[in-house]
């Protein structure tokens, strides 16, 4: 089964949070041509934002909250973004993990 373009973007993004910026740049993207997909990714659900919030990582707890950029920093964050539990489920439908 081939994988679609949103796929590949999900996959990139699985397992940890990534800006637009490098995704364009480890998916051979442009910016602009990567925006619209994820904004089509953001509006079903499958993609967010990962910002901190007043009580704690918006991402919720995780095992790479140790690594994360925005995690219990003063700074404003980085503009990342993270799978939803949504676009983890489809992620995990479309490229079953190995037995």
């Amino acid at each position: 089964m081939s994988a679609s373009p949103l796929a590949g973007i999900l996959n990139a993004i699985a397992g940890q949070p990534r800006t637009p910026a490098e995704l364009a740049r480890d998916l051979g993207s442009s910016e602009t041509a990567l925006s619209g997909m994820l904004r089509t990714l953001q509006s079903g659900g499958y993609v967010q934002e990962a910002t901190q919030t007043t009580d704690g990582c918006a991402c919720g707890p995780c095992a790479l909250k140790s690594m994360c950029r925005n995690a219990d920093q003063d700074a404003p964050p980085l503009h990342l973004l993270r799978l939803t539990p949504r676009g983890e489920a489809y992620l995990r439908r479309l490229l079953p993990l190995p037995n």
